[in-house]
């Protein structure tokens, strides 16, 4: 491009020189010109506006055009002022007095729907070439309607002309920053205004461009210092066209006005106006901050206002079928394309880049890429922005390969779930609809992953709940937004919980980030306990479903069975040994159901009175020997216990048989028997001896003041019975009943007691006694002193006795 052009402005930590001008200072816009004679192309104007009705396109009345952005004209700024400019002295005088304030005080107004329409400036519809000559149009008129000058009108012939016009200056490569001229070879007499822009088409790293639509009036106060640009929008395609005409209005000295005289002072012989783009390519030399030079890509838009008749009404010409292109080897018949990339995202977006050139396209502006599945079906499409590719038109040179490029996300929806494999066409299209006049090229198929993954990562019971934990992410789940957890026993079902909302994985997306709804596949769900049975197969299920019940159309996991209800249940108890004031457990017990069960209790069960007498909570010990020898057990490793409990705890009734039950349970309260549990009895054993011991030293009997008797007796007891209450009772053995009963309050010491049996009997240090029992009457036959140690203080249950034998009492 032509260094007078340029200027380095800074952008942030690039600098750049970029040649952006406003209109060209060397590119007269001439009122008429002179060859051939403009005479020649009068028509007769109210021939134009009949055209126009017939056609019902566009008004040729300024209050029936739509609405356009007010003009602010400063003052001073007039048909004479303007009419009168002649010379560069004036021009200048014009535009430094009145003109230059309208660059700052006229900005684009942004239009919200139209910046929701996106705009390949290289291919524009029909509805798009219409929208940007009626809003061009629109705003000619309103200037010419502010100096009560009549509009200029337009019709479809019009704007069909005056494309051809522009798009012969395109296929000529010329362009006013290209150093050309108005082409009088292609004007053929017709009058003619360009604004012309640089836009930015290029993808440097770190080099960005602002949409044209947030320009402000006063970005194009220097024509040799424009910000870059980019248009992608019907928006960024007004605010150019809006800078165009703004320029020509208040910018325009070094055309000596001329652009302005077309537009608002000059009889024109034509009033019928439109305006199209001629597009070429430039390119912009950058330097960055460390002095490093760069060449990036620009687009001119050379936007050409032609007055002109024409008598091409054809719908099917209202469009742009010409791009802006560099020479290209016409004879090269071949379709060239390559899909660079097809994945996957989590969200079920199929993202597909790649390109696709040939010179066939030329003319089919609609580029679609078109999914179809494995039957053929097409189950999506969607329109495709050209992207640079260079590297494309070295290889290729065909028509427009530097844009071949792709890069597009079809959203697969429901169909993903029933899709194996998709079949990509690059398609270019005459019609907007892309199903007739095309070009295509098939890509090879792309296989979709339809394999079901999940994982279940942990399975805990707590308060009596089964809490699971996992994920379940799979294609064949798309569409399907109910998702269920399902709990078999014996294969039948005994719970089903909805995960609400699914938990974020975000380790799961990384693994399969090509699978719909990976990155919230997670679950965390609780089942209630009381209708399951550990010790029959127990198996989860993970459902997703159509149905809000959890029924319908479903795609199912099925994770490996929690329990297959065959587990062995191994003990060992080790030791069960009263020390002291200890009883001391050891052994272990092993079982898989323990995984679920996971509180643990040791339980000393009186089987003689059929009762528990205590229940504790053991920890867990290592027990490797368990493990070696049961390696299939789950908790075989960890299936110790060892504990000691105080014997003040238990009470043990000397001569009652206890057993040891080792209890795994989800319970972690009581003896956990709230809870599913799963018991081992060790074999019952005296934990007591009933070897118990006493002696009657001596006994009397008296005559009773009040005329009764008194038996008084002493002797010693020597028991294992902790915290018993001591009883004597007098037994008539003739009759076989109990005659009368003494509580025996004081404990006698008995040193020589002491000395036999003190290792052996907790009382042994105390263990004498003395009683009287009172009697109405003389007893008569043969009696017993019944020496009672009981947990009761009626004396009458968990006791443990001694019979010393009295005989005759005389």
């Amino acid at each position: 491009m032509n260094n007078k052009w340029l200027k380095v402005i800074s952008t942030m930590a690039v600098t750049t020189a970029a040649g952006l001008v406003l209109i060209s200072s060397n590119a007269r816009a001439d009122t008429t010109v002179t060859e051939p004679s403009a005479q020649q192309l009068v028509v007769n104007p109210v021939q134009a506006t009949t055209t126009a009705d017939r056609l019902n396109l566009y008004s040729n009345n300024l209050a029936q055009v739509e609405n356009t952005q007010n003009i602010n004209f400063p003052a001073g700024y007039t048909l004479d002022a303007v009419r009168n400019v002649h010379t560069t002295a004036a021009a200048n005088a014009l535009q430094n007095q009145v003109a230059y304030q309208g660059i700052y005080n006229n900005d684009y107004q942004s239009d919200p729907a139209a910046a929701q329409e996106e705009v390949d400036i290289n291919n524009l519809t029909a509805d798009q070439v219409a929208a940007m000559n009626q809003y061009g149009l629109s705003l000619v008129n309103k200037a010419r309607a502010e100096f009560g000058e009549a509009p200029f009108t337009q019709n479809a012939a019009t704007i069909n002309q005056v494309r051809n016009l522009a798009l012969e200056y395109q296929s000529k490569d010329e362009s006013l920053l290209k150093g050309n001229w108005h082409d009088y070879g292609i004007l053929q007499g017709r009058s003619e205004n360009i604004a012309t822009f640089q836009i930015y088409v290029d993808s440097i790293n770190g080099l960005s461009a602002r949409p044209f639509a947030t320009a402000k009036g006063r970005d194009f106060a220097d024509s040799n210092a424009v910000p870059l640009f980019s248009l992608t929008t019907m928006d960024d395609l007004r605010a150019l066209v809006y800078y165009g005409i703004m320029g020509m209005f208040f910018n325009d000295a070094g055309d000596l006005f001329g652009h302005a005289q077309n537009f608002l002072t000059y009889n024109q012989p034509i009033t019928t106006l439109a305006l199209y783009p001629a597009l070429t390519y430039s390119d912009g030399n950058g330097r960055w901050s460390n002095g490093q030079t760069f060449t990036f890509r620009l687009e001119n838009v050379d936007m050409h206002y032609i007055w002109t008749t024409g008598d091409n009404y054809n719908p099917n010409d209202f469009s742009n079928a010409g791009t802006a292109v560099a020479p290209w080897n016409k004879n090269d018949n071949g379709n060239y394309a390559n899909l660079d990339g097809a994945y996957l995202t989590g969200d079920g977006q199929l993202i597909a880049t790649g390109w696709h050139a040939a010179n066939a396209t030329q003319g089919r502006g609609y580029r679609f890429i078109i999914a179809l599945d494995q039957e053929g079906h097409e189950i999506a499409r969607t329109r495709v922005k050209n992207i640079i590719r260079y590297d494309v038109q070295r290889a290729h040179n065909v028509y427009d390969a530097a844009r071949s490029g792709f890069s597009v996300q079809l959203d697969l929806g429901t169909a993903l779930a029933n899709t194996s494999s998709i079949r990509l066409i690059s398609r270019y299209s005459g019609s907007a609809d892309g199903n007739s006049n095309y070009v295509d090229y098939d890509f090879a198929p792309v296989t979709i992953d339809r394999t079901n993954y999940a994982n279940l990562d942990s399975v805990t019971v707590d308060n009596n709940q089964l809490h699971l934990t996992g994920w379940n992410a799979t294609n064949q789940a798309a569409g399907k937004k109910y998702h269920y957890l399902i709990l078999l026993n014996n294969g039948r079902e005994v719970g089903r919980t909805l995960v609400k909302d699914g938990i974020s994985r975000s380790d799961v997306a990384n693994v399969y980030p090509h699978v719909d709804g990976a990155s919230h596949s997670g679950f965390a769900v609780d089942f209630d306990l009381t209708p399951v049975n550990f010790n029959q197969r127990l198996q989860v299920i993970s459902r997703y479903t159509d149905d809000p019940a959890g029924n319908g159309h479903y795609v199912d996991y099925w994770f490996a069975p929690l329990t297959e209800g065959n587990y062995s249940n191994q003990a060992h108890l080790d030791a069960a040994v009263l020390s002291g004031n200890r009883l001391n457990i050891a052994g272990w017990h092993a079982n898989s159901i323990s995984q679920f069960e996971t509180h643990r209790f040791i339980i000393i069960y009186d089987t003689t009175a059929n009762r528990q007498v205590a229940a504790v909570a053991a920890p867990t010990v290592a027990r490797p020997d368990v493990q070696c020898a049961y390696p299939g057990v789950v908790n075989a490793g960890q299936s110790g216990f060892n504990l000691s409990i105080d014997r003040d705890q238990l009470q043990l009734i000397p001569g009652h048989q206890y057993a040891i039950i080792s209890r795994y349970s989800t319970a972690d309260s009581g003896n956990g028997g709230g809870g599913q549990y799963t018991d081992y009895w060790f074999t019952g054993q005296y934990l007591v001896g009933t070897n118990e011991a006493g002696y009657l030293d001596r006994w009397g009997l008296s005559t009773a003041a009040d005329g009764g008797y008194d038996l008084a007796v002493s002797g010693w007891r020597v028991t294992n019975l902790e915290k018993g209450y001591h009883t004597l009772i007098l037994y008539d053995n003739s009759q076989g009943r109990e005659v009368a009963r003494q509580t025996v309050t004081i404990k006698v010491v008995r040193p020589d007691v002491a000395a036999v049996y003190g290792d052996r009997y907790s009382n042994a240090d105390q263990p004498g006694f003395a009683a009287t029992f009172h009697l109405a009457n003389r007893p008569v036959g043969d009696f017993t002193i019944i020496d009672r140690y009981s947990l009761t203080a009626d004396a009458n249950s968990d006791y443990t006795d001694v019979w010393l034998h009295l005989g005759q009492l005389k």
